[in-house]
């Protein structure tokens, strides 16, 4: 009669495991919602970004790249797009799963993206330090008018100053004209944006000189020779 009760609450032991073991196999089998329905690719969370497209020596442009959990379409997007340096925060619309933006370079940035439907990603953060740059420098400036040992009429009053430079990199951002009456003239004007500067007051019978300081996106100088002209 023991071994009868014995064996009966073995079997029941045993069934009610079972159960157990049924019901935790279907909770595992079941996708928990994290609430993230945008899941974010590049850049990736916690790295350092080498890579993009030089802008200038302190910015490079950058694509954003995400997509959507079970293909669902939670566009139009908006990037959020957090400075941690700056605290700044900009954000970004796009149709597209992705955006290009321009990053400064040296920061460290967060991201995330939200959509329609309440539809959003995780945060994640990278440093920018972009591209590696090309560092060639601007060719010294030549003078176009007047060139220089040039003589203009003496009955001019102000003379404009022409000239031409060029970079192998495409990036000249500006130039500085140094102009007077000495052979190694001071600094008439910093951060020129064109060519070229006019109305330049001159007096007859005298003797001038100018160079130009010719610089570039990432910090490089080029410095011409000094030209010359007279008036009359």
């Amino acid at each position: 009669m023991k071994k009868g009760l014995i064996l009966f609450f073995i079997v029941i032991i045993i069934q009610s495991c079972g159960v157990d073991l049924d019901v935790l196999e279907y909770a595992d089998t079941e996708p928990i919602d994290d609430g993230i329905d945008i899941l974010l690719i590049y850049p990736e969370n916690e790295s350092v970004i080498n890579e993009g497209t030089n802008v200038s020596g302190t910015e490079s442009r950058l694509v954003f790249k995400w997509s959507n959990k079970n293909d669902d379409n939670f566009s139009p997007y908006s990037l959020q797009l957090i400075n941690l340096n700056s605290n700044d925060t900009i954000i970004y619309e796009s149709l597209e799963s992705e955006s290009a933006i321009t990053l400064q370079r040296g920061v460290e940035y967060s991201w995330f993206v939200t959509g329609i439907a309440d539809s959003k990603s995780n945060t994640w953060s990278f440093y920018n330090n972009g591209p590696e740059i090309d560092s060639n420098a601007p060719i010294p400036a030549i003078a176009i008018s007047p060139v220089s040992g040039a003589s203009i009429s003496q009955t001019s009053t102000t003379v404009n100053l022409i000239w031409r430079s060029e970079d192998p990199n495409n990036d000249i951002t500006a130039y500085d004209l140094y102009f007077g009456k000495i052979e190694n003239p001071d600094i008439y004007e910093n951060d020129i944006t064109t060519s070229r500067y006019n109305d330049i007051p001159v007096e007859a019978g005298k003797i001038y000189y100018w160079k130009i300081v010719t610089k570039d996106s990432v910090g490089n100088e080029s410095t011409s020779e000094v030209f010359t002209f007279s008036v009359g």
